[in-house]
């Protein structure tokens, strides 16, 4: 069965935030589970599912606005996008600085033979609930990313690509919880301070990847694009030129054109070959282009 845009854009709004739901269950879980049981591995895994939650709210966003069809336009981020961005960065600061210097002076007294003042609880009943937890996000994440591909939703690959990426982090943790639970202390603060110290990495792949053009710069230069556009026969002249996105990956360009009157009933034709110079010159484009029939007449959209 083919989707129209809108039922395809309504599936992805519900993957993601169905995905979103999993991860801030996923999220209370650890932090509850890393305060009860005193492990700093839990709370600095959580700073990773906090990073993920992040994402997936980020590509609900671009999948929400109806000017970005099915996601494939998560450029243009405002005001918004960018507060939380700044405000994510300062929690992972405050709480990333406090567990590892924690972690650090743990990891020194159990080295130095000293008693731990704060011993860590892992039961097997923790343990259950962390790889149920972990093999639940994972099988999620594959369940979404396999829609996502069937759909052509760049959103859903990116934030599915994270979290799978960070799949591996998680399978981890739950085998430094079982050394804990087998008698090896000195597992988790190690763990946290490895966990802490790719979470810059975490983070900075989230803002690489869903969040290049996060103060909406020009993907190309409109000069450029003119030149482009001119070349195409019955264009006179094009002006009030718009791109957002990256080059290669997806742009998207609006721009408005002025035919010559001899070429007025080939609007539609010229739009077309428009679309089809820019997509030779720049790759994968959503062009939207506006032809100028007569300076008394209304704007039509002809692609």
């Amino acid at each position: 069965m083919v989707l129209d845009t809108g039922q395809q854009r309504q599936t992805c709004y519900r993957l993601l935030l169905m995905l979103l739901w999993a991860n801030l269950v996923i999220l209370t879980i650890e932090v509850i589970a890393g305060w009860v049981s005193q492990s700093v591995t839990l709370l600095a895994e959580a700073l990773h599912t906090l990073i993920d939650v992040f994402s997936t709210a980020l590509s609900l966003t671009a999948i929400a606005s109806p000017q970005r069809i099915l996601g494939k336009e998560i450029w243009g981020h405002g005001r918004g996008e960018v507060g939380s961005t700044l405000m994510l960065a300062a929690l992972l600061g405050c709480f990333g600085v406090n567990i590892l210097i924690v972690a650090l002076s743990q990891f020194q007294d159990v080295m130095g033979g000293a008693t731990n003042p704060f011993p860590v609880e892992v039961t097997v009943a923790l343990i259950q609930l962390i790889a149920a937890m972990v093999a639940v996000a994972i099988g999620l994440a594959f369940f979404v990313s396999y829609r996502g591909r069937a759909l052509g939703s760049i959103a859903l690959k990116l934030t599915t690509q994270h979290v799978l990426d960070n799949g591996w982090l998680s399978i981890a943790m739950l085998v430094g919880l079982i050394g804990i639970w087998r008698g090896y202390s000195w597992l988790d603060p190690f763990m946290a301070i490895a966990l802490v110290t790719l979470t810059l990495q975490s983070f900075w792949r989230v803002l690489n990847t869903q969040l290049p053009m996060l103060l909406k710069p020009t993907a190309i230069a409109p000069e450029a694009i003119a030149q482009v556009v001119t070349t195409v026969e019955g264009v006179t002249r094009c002006n009030r030129i718009r791109s957002r996105g990256m080059v290669g990956r997806q742009v998207w360009i609006e721009l408005y054109l002025a035919v010559h009157p001899e070429c007025l009933g080939m609007s539609r034709t010229i739009g077309e070959r428009v679309d089809s110079a820019l997509r030779h010159h720049y790759g994968p484009v959503s062009t939207q282009v506006w032809v100028e029939e007569d300076y008394t007449m209304p704007l039509r959209q002809y692609y």
